[in-house]
């Protein structure tokens, strides 16, 4: 009886604690007779060390044990084979062979354990390296803006987890750089990887952050979300792929009609100096299997605010002509002149936090169709519902077409698509500030005090899938303002990129 007790003890000490009291609560009968042979084959493996870390564990040398657990004993011997001599190997074989059905099942509920997990968790990521000339569409015919030329670099990585049956989290860490920055000016290059500047600030350049951080219940039709979630409405001329921190609530009626709402702030993207809070909202109708049909709407709660400068005239009694002496504001000194009426005057700079008048309260309507196996389609158009800044004009409507041919599969190498693009954006139709819509340009050239001058022009496309998940895209873009007389300029120079994509 003594090498069935050591038997027992290695059992205690190799399967205690782990999966042998849910296997026993399974398994209530014990089926491996006290004087099976795999008893004593498993003692003299124990005692030549080939299964270790045994001792008193209470297990009582009568009691017989389970296939399965002791299964688990040869899985444990199996692992130390490679040390053991031949006669041990033997016996390890012979063991392998009687309980070879036990030891596939461990394996399959390994697998099965593995699998589980990796359905309730993975990680994703993606890098892009892109070339771009006249990004911000600066540079125009009057020379009034230099061409910007700039390379920059992304790399995103993320996570998902169904942390419970209706409950998933879904997280990205982002780093984007811009290098090698000419701004048309015949200055020195620059590259903006540090907090050196504040464009390097508002732009989130050189850091990691967090581009999507969302926390969602799935609750059979309707999806509820809170945090940092990544949004697209209507088909892109409003938010396409692009964070909003907030809450968001989709629901589906039944198998055409797909309705969302949200409330949140745009200013998660970084692209703009103050928090932009919006209500927003987006219906998606589909028609047929081949089209789809989107009213989508964006309201800016609050205005875009932006730190600038006022100049400030103030007047003081002089007893005599010329400079009379200075006065100091703000820590700053400043000269005080006379004049002949015994009056002086000075004026003076302050910075502050100033409401821009620059508001999104759009809404748009398009479609998407599959016109052919080859053939792709998609139009959309917006009107932007606000009041002209600083007395300019101000053009709402906007529209922007793209038909594409070719069937480009990002998991499949070398297959590819073209297309062309068609736009007519007047200057308050759409952001032009930021980039959370789904053009490859930026639309326009608008500032935190100026609609700018809107878009219309052509551009064209070709997206190629070198390797699997490893895309090659080049645009190229020829635009006017929407406006040339308000503008006073005929055209902007042309506008373009070559991107190189890979994602895991």
């Amino acid at each position: 009886m003594k090498k069935k007790t050591l038997v027992s003890a290695v059992l205690a000490a190799t399967i205690m604690g782990t999966t042998s009291v849910s296997l026993a609560a399974e398994n209530m009968f014990s089926d491996v007779p006290l004087d099976h042979w795999a008893y004593d084959a498993i003692a003299k493996l124990a005692e030549d060390g080939i299964i270790e870390g045994y001792g008193d564990t209470g297990f009582g040398g009568d009691k017989a044990i389970t296939r399965y657990e002791m299964a688990q004993l040869v899985a444990k011997a199996q692992a130390n084979q490679e040390n053991a001599r031949a006669v041990d190997k033997a016996a390890i074989e012979k063991l392998q062979q009687e309980f070879d059905s036990e030891l596939k099942g461990e394996v399959q509920n390994l697998r099965k354990d593995v699998d589980e997990l990796k359905g309730r968790m993975s990680w994703y990521g993606d890098a892009r390296v892109r070339y771009l000339f006249n990004k911000k569409m600066n540079g125009t015919s009057d020379n009034a803006g230099g061409r910007r030329t700039q390379f920059e670099e992304r790399v995103r990585l993320g996570f998902w987890a169904q942390i419970d049956d209706n409950l998933s989290v879904d997280g990205r860490m982002k780093l984007e750089n811009t290098v090698d920055e000419d701004d048309g000016w015949g200055q020195a290059r620059q590259n903006f990887n540090q907090y050196e500047t504040a464009d390097a600030v508002y732009r989130n350049q050189g850091k990691f952050g967090i581009d999507r951080l969302s926390l969602t219940w799935d609750k059979g039709d309707t999806k509820y979300r809170i945090g940092r979630n990544e949004t697209s409405l209507g088909q892109g001329l409003l938010w396409w792929e692009n964070p909003i921190d907030g809450v968001e609530v989709e629901h589906k009626f039944g198998d055409k009609v797909t309705a969302k709402v949200g409330y949140g702030d745009t200013a998660a993207g970084g692209w703009y100096q103050s928090n932009l809070w919006t209500l927003y909202g987006d219906v998606k109708v589909q028609t047929s299997p081949a089209t789809s049909i989107t009213l989508a709407a964006l309201h800016n709660v609050t205005n875009l605010s932006h730190y600038g400068k006022t100049d400030t005239n103030q007047t003081v009694y002089k007893p005599s002509g010329g400079q009379i002496g200075s006065v100091w504001i703000g820590g700053t000194e400043y000269p005080v002149w006379g004049s002949e009426n015994g009056i002086g005057s000075f004026s003076t700079e302050t910075y502050s936090w100033q409401d821009s008048g620059y508001k999104m309260n759009q809404i748009s309507l398009g479609f998407n169709t599959q016109l052919a196996p080859k053939w792709n389609w998609t139009v959309e158009g917006v009107t932007n519902n606000v009041a002209g800044m600083n007395g300019e004009a101000v053009n709402k409507h906007g529209v922007w077409s793209r038909l594409k041919y070719g069937n480009l599969e990002w998991g499949k190498a070398n297959t590819w698509h073209v297309y062309g693009e068609y736009f007519a954006l007047g200057n308050a139709s759409m952001d032009t500030i930021g980039w959370g819509h789904h053009l490859n340009i930026q639309g326009g050239n608008a500032t935190a005090t100026s609609w700018g001058d809107g878009a219309r022009g052509w551009g064209i496309g070709v997206g190629y899938q070198i390797a699997r998940n490893t895309n090659l895209e080049l645009t190229y873009y020829m635009l006017k303002p929407y406006d040339k007389a308000a503008a006073a300029f005929d055209n902007y120079q042309n506008v373009g990129y070559a991107a190189l994509s890979y994602s895991f």
